[in-house]
């Protein structure tokens, strides 16, 4: 059953809104079910259309083709990635006459994106030893941020990464000067819960679900086919807005999984990863215009407002057993969470960045929202 079904642009996609907090994936007469996460109280996700197709057809508004290289043997090429039947692909030839043989390309977008904010496509990967990306990045090797969704090598020539076929590998940079803070996460979908359909299927055999959600200056969320898939918190803050990006390449290094067989280039039935679609959403205010009025109609006070170390919240009569207050960023992260001690509470914001944050106050059938600025 299919609740709250919405169509962006073609009637080959259905979303749900249901079972909170994670997306559902399933499928359903050939379509796919699912939806992103839930968004935290007082916001919601909103389309970035710039950063959102289904590859009706190629939209060169939203897209380009980057062609710098990587290191030999790769070369980048515009007429080695398309969209074809509803599918944005990018396609491994062979050059045997160049010592860059590993003919490619790579697909980036026009538009830039910020936290907090969600992307997640629908991807199924090509059968040679290189590395499919879903990506993220705006930099150099010298100063860059990016964030790698997926890295997948479903068939490294190294025989003996024989968990590789399974293996997300998303990671994160924040590179100052040639200095890398980095982390590298292998998330295995033969983990992934007993009943998704997806579980411990390899990357080249069907469609899988990347996501992933930035929530905010240091925190970043996987997803994958519908459930959280590893998650990581910076040491530097991310500065830089990033543009999306898919490519496919190989390198001859153990760290990549071994280099391409020539011969698989041949073969069109495995050189060739596809994209069906990507979504991609900006976490916003809910349109809750009259938060401030909401809490004054429940009685609840908050002051002062903007504040530095303390906030004082005053409720119209003693708090019930369960009343408590929640602190959400305005990325929409939870950072904080506190039970009501008396009618009048006074709430310590001194370990909290300078920040907007909402409020949500519940005491008993009273419901109070309220925006404050931390400076």
């Amino acid at each position: 059953m299919c609740l709250n079904c919405i169509n962006l642009s073609s009637m080959k996609r259905c979303y749900i809104r249901a079972f909170a907090p994670f997306f559902v994936f399933c499928l359903l007469a050939g379509t796919q079910v699912f939806s992103q996460p839930t968004a935290p109280a007082g916001m919601k996700w909103e389309v970035v259309p710039a950063l959102t197709d289904e590859f009706d057809s190629w939209d060169d508004t939203k897209w380009f083709k980057s062609l710098w290289n990587y290191g030999v043997p790769v070369q980048m090429l515009a007429e080695n990635s398309g969209v074809t039947d509803g599918k944005l692909w990018i396609k491994a030839t062979l050059d045997s006459n160049s010592t860059r043989w590993f003919e490619t390309s790579r697909v980036w977008s026009k538009t830039q994106i910020n936290y907090p904010m969600y992307t997640e496509c629908s991807m199924k990967t090509a059968h040679i030893s290189a590395y499919n990306t879903f990506w993220m990045n705006n930099g150099d090797i010298n100063n860059r941020d990016e964030i790698d969704i997926c890295e997948n090598n479903s068939k490294p020539s190294i025989t003996s990464k024989t968990d590789w076929p399974y293996l997300m590998q998303s990671q994160y940079f924040i590179t100052v000067n040639r200095n890398d803070e980095r982390a590298k996460g292998n998330f295995d979908n033969r983990n992934l819960s007993a009943g998704n359909p997806l579980r411990g299927v390899k990357w080249n055999e069907a469609y899988h679900t990347l996501g992933v959600w930035w929530k905010d200056k240091n925190n970043v969320q996987f997803y994958l086919d519908g459930e959280p898939a590893g998650s990581v918190t910076t040491t530097r803050d991310f500065t830089r807005s990033l543009n999306i990006i898919w490519d496919l390449w190989t390198i001859d290094a153990a760290w990549s999984g071994g280099i391409a067989n020539p011969q698989d280039l041949l073969n069109d039935s495995i050189n060739t990863m596809y994209v069906d679609w990507i979504h991609t959403y900006s976490l916003v205010d809910d349109g809750s215009v009259h938060i401030e009025e909401e809490a004054s109609a429940a009685g609840i006070e908050f002051f002062p407002n903007p504040t530095t170390d303390q906030l004082t919240i005053r409720l119209p009569e003693s708090p019930q057993e369960e009343a408590q207050v929640q602190i959400y960023h305005s990325s929409g992260q939870l950072v904080k969470t506190e039970q009501l001690a008396g009618e009048t509470h006074h709430l310590s914001l001194r370990n909290l960045p300078a920040a907007l944050y909402l409020l949500r106050v519940q005491n008993g059938d009273r419901l109070g929202f309220q925006r404050i600025v931390k400076q």
